[in-house]
This record gives C-alpha cells, structure tokens and sequence, in this order.
C-alpha cells in the first residue's frame, strides 16, 4: 500500500502524518515514513540544491526536471522496493505536489508534467 499526503506548507501535513502512522501502529501495521523531495541519499543531495539559497534562481523548468530525478532516484531506490517487500510506504508529498508547485505555482505545461510523470 502507498499512500502520499499532500498540502502546502502550514497545512498540518507533519501533525497528520504522525496521526496516521500512529493509527496504522495501533493496528498492527508498521508503515515506512518517506518523504519528497528525498527519501534516498542522492534525492536528498537533490532536495538540498532545491531548497539550497542562492543568487541565482533555478528556472521552473529546472526545478521540474530536478524534482523529476530526485522522484524516480526515490522510487526505484526506495519506495518500489519497500511496496515488493510489502511495506506499507506513507510518503509527505509526492507527485501530486509538482502538479501544483511547478504546474500551477510555476506556471508550466500540465501536460509536459504529465508526460514526465509517466516514467
């Protein structure tokens, strides 16, 4: 089971998060907690050069790119093997947030998104 919850920052994400580990735990089920960008040491290195400030800013188009390989490094590294394990996986964030942050905030095709999303 994957599970991903999204929302902007101040959200309660963090607060429902540990609700529903929480809930999961007094059922008997443990989950694995993850996180996007991130969840593996390289989509980490990525989420740093995301967050990372600077003079120079990324351009959306970077930015998507660059959240695109931290999500596939993540997946394939991470969360795909815990799902083949039969892990239950929670994720804070996953691709549902670049359809808003580099979508909708960003102002960049859906459909390029879509496509990338697809991978």
């Amino acid at each position: 089971m994957f599970i991903t919850l999204e929302g902007s920052e101040g959200a309660g994400k963090s607060t429902s998060l540990d609700f529903i580990q929480s809930w999961f735990k007094d059922r008997g089920i443990i989950p694995v907690m993850t996180r996007e960008p991130g969840g593996t040491p390289v989509a980490e290195e990525i989420r740093e050069l995301l967050l990372a400030r600077r003079e120079e800013k990324i351009v959306p188009d970077t930015e998507l790119l660059l959240m695109y390989a931290a999500r596939v490094q993540h997946c394939q590294q991470f969360i795909i093997p815990q799902l083949e394990q039969g892990n239950w996986v929670i994720s804070d964030r996953f691709n549902d947030a670049s359809f808003a942050y580099q979508g909708t905030a960003r102002g960049l095709d859906i459909e390029r998104i879509s496509k990338l999303d697809q991978w």
